[in-house]
């Protein structure tokens, strides 16, 4: 039981971290007008891809001590 759990967070991990990356990737975005960069990001979704990106390592770091205690 102990094992599936493990595996639950480690997979939950992967998923949010990667969630998170793609999220944060997403919520930016460059553009060139007549050689002038204008670069707009939104903001609230980068925050929601940051808190995916810490529920994932937090998962990730959880999947590790349950392993260990196991």
């Amino acid at each position: 039981m102990k094992n599936a759990i493990v595996i639950i967070l480690l997979l939950a991990g992967i998923f949010l971290a990667y969630q998170g990356i793609q999220t944060i990737q997403s919520s930016t975005a460059d553009v060139e007008i007549l050689g002038i960069d204008i670069n707009a990001s939104d903001e609230g979704g980068q925050a929601a891809g940051i808190m995916y990106l810490v529920l994932g390592v937090a998962a990730l770091i959880g999947s590790y001590f349950a392993w260990k205690k196991a």
